[in-house]
């Protein structure tokens, strides 16, 4: 079986994309991190595996997400930090019998579906995979098996997390394969580089929902 495990918070205001806030109002973060969640959902319906699982994590009852997510399965983040959060999901999914999990966030709301189906299909020769992005995290991450160790000495939202994951998988002997480079958004110049793309690209089921909303935006030179 394979799980495709989408990690979200449940959006309220002041506590979504905050590092936007100097560009963008409390309002408008969280409007736009509702619109990347929609997105992402989205592109997760397209993806042919058998069970899809929203891992929220919440300090309140995820109504929200529960809502838009109502074909989903829902699992609520257990741990200190974000790499024990992920490997607990890894674990939880395992234990209801799936033998490959790819893990996505919900910050990256034009990656392809294409992407993900391919790193279920590298899980079959491969032992981790991950989908680099343009500031040296992963915006997916696949395993067969959970690995302790791998999330070993971290520092999480900083440049150096792949490089730590990569060092770790290394010193744990197992096969990593990566898929094609991608991006996340959550400062300015990333929002700033997902509006060029969105203003150039003419598929409209791409993104829908964030193009949407980032052309009623407080900065309307978003999207024009």
């Amino acid at each position: 079986m394979r799980s495709l495990i989408v990690f979200a918070k449940e959006p309220q205001k002041g506590k979504v994309k905050t590092r936007l806030l100097d560009c963008l109002s409390r309002n408008d973060c969280l409007k736009l991190y509702k619109a990347f969640l929609r997105d992402t959902l989205d592109v997760a319906r397209a993806v042919n595996c058998e069970k899809k699982i929203i891992a929220y994590e919440a300090t309140c009852e995820p109504r929200y997400i529960k809502r838009i997510g109502k074909d989903f399965s829902f699992y609520k983040q257990e741990g200190e930090n974000f790499g024990e959060r992920l490997i607990n999901a890894f674990k939880a999914a395992r234990k209801e019998g799936s033998q490959k999990i790819v893990v996505i966030g919900a910050d990256s709301p034009t990656i392809l579906s294409e992407f993900i189906e391919r790193g279920f299909n590298l899980l079959d020769d491969n032992d981790i995979i991950l989908g680099p992005t343009r500031d040296r995290g992963f915006y997916l991450i696949g395993l067969k098996n959970s690995v302790p160790g791998l999330f070993k000495n971290i520092q999480w939202s900083t440049n150096y997390v792949l490089a730590g994951i990569l060092k770790n998988s290394e010193f744990l002997g197992k096969k990593v394969a990566k898929l094609d480079e991608w991006y996340d958004v959550d400062d300015k110049d990333s929002l700033l580089y997902l509006s060029d793309v969105l203003k150039h690209d003419k598929n409209i089921r791409v993104a829908r929902w964030t193009k949407k909303t980032l052309r009623y935006c407080s900065n309307s030179f978003w999207l024009v």
